[in-house]
């Protein structure tokens, strides 16, 4: 309990200019935390998960099945809550960014990243072993090996995953490495939106799963990527990456008092938006409350 002791009280300190609220919850192979945060308003959501207990699996799964029209096309789009249910996963977030076939229609309105849709996701993309996606662009990732451990891949172009490699989920942006943020200057970086980040410990056997909503300023008025990295650093991170956000970001959860799957954070569409990926998290264990 001394990192996740040390990481929650970093996480008060980095918040101290505001009013901010935290309830934990679980001490076993996952633990749960909603933090809350006034002047400004953020709304955050961690769940931290120990690889190294064996009643613990993580896995990637993707949207709908691979539809029929082929390349580039490797999958179809599902709100995560429906792929956590078919996977029978206890947790689950949003995965990597993704391209989804006519987001608008021939009159050129917005038709939405909705259920079924032929997709992919932009970075690579592995489940038990089998990489059903590939990509030529330089894009980092989030390896989990078969000795359960978990690493960060820059991700350059023709990167070939390593022989061990079992579940590995495509992202924007490596925002802390060894310790330390790594800054980025452009607009999406530095404008506060909803963001879905996995960080990992310097043993790579803990991951931190952190959601925070945003575009509802009543609510959360989401982060810049300097703020996500200050945030995981505090959490007690080494390394972490960005995965999609915005209206994608979501954190699925089974609530033990029900047995039945709920969306923990507030999407910023108002509802779950259709993805590509998830990762996902079978617990066979008791799982904390819900916070």
């Amino acid at each position: 309990m001394t990192w996740l002791l040390g990481g929650w009280l970093g996480l008060l300190l980095a918040g101290c200019a505001s009013t901010q609220s935290s309830h934990l919850t679980g001490d076993g192979p996952v633990t749960c935390q909603h933090i809350v945060r006034h002047s400004p308003n953020f709304s955050i959501h961690v769940v931290t998960v120990n690889l190294a207990d064996p009643r613990v699996t993580v896995r990637v799964a993707p949207g709908g099945p691979a539809p029929t029209n082929g390349a580039p096309w490797v999958t179809t789009l599902l709100p995560p809550s429906e792929i956590a249910r078919r996977e029978q996963f206890d947790i689950a977030i949003n995965g990597d960014f993704f391209d989804a076939l006519s987001t608008r229609d021939i009159e050129g309105r917005n038709t939405g990243y909705v259920r079924g849709k032929p997709a992919f996701p932009v970075g690579p993309a592995m489940t038990a072993g089998h990489l059903w996606h590939r990509t030529e662009l330089p894009r980092p990732y989030l390896e989990i090996t078969a000795d359960r451990h978990a690493r960060l891949v820059a991700g350059r172009r023709g990167d070939v995953p390593e022989a061990s490699a079992r579940e590995i989920v495509g992202g924007g942006q490596i925002i802390v490495r060894a310790g330390q943020a790594v800054t980025y200057t452009n607009f999406f970086a530095t404008a506060r939106h909803p963001r879905t980040v996995v960080g990992l410990d310097r043993t790579g056997q803990r991951l931190t799963l952190f959601v925070v909503d945003g575009r509802q300023p009543a609510l959360s008025i989401g982060m810049t990527l300097a703020e996500l990295s200050r945030e995981m650093i505090a959490l007690g991170c080494d390394s972490a990456i960005n995965l999609d956000g915005g209206g994608s970001t979501e954190l699925v959860y089974r609530d033990p008092a029900t047995a039945q799957l709920r969306v923990l954070n507030s999407p910023s569409d108002a509802k779950e938006r259709s993805v590509a990926d998830v990762l996902g998290v079978v617990v066979k264990a008791p799982l904390p409350p819900v916070p």
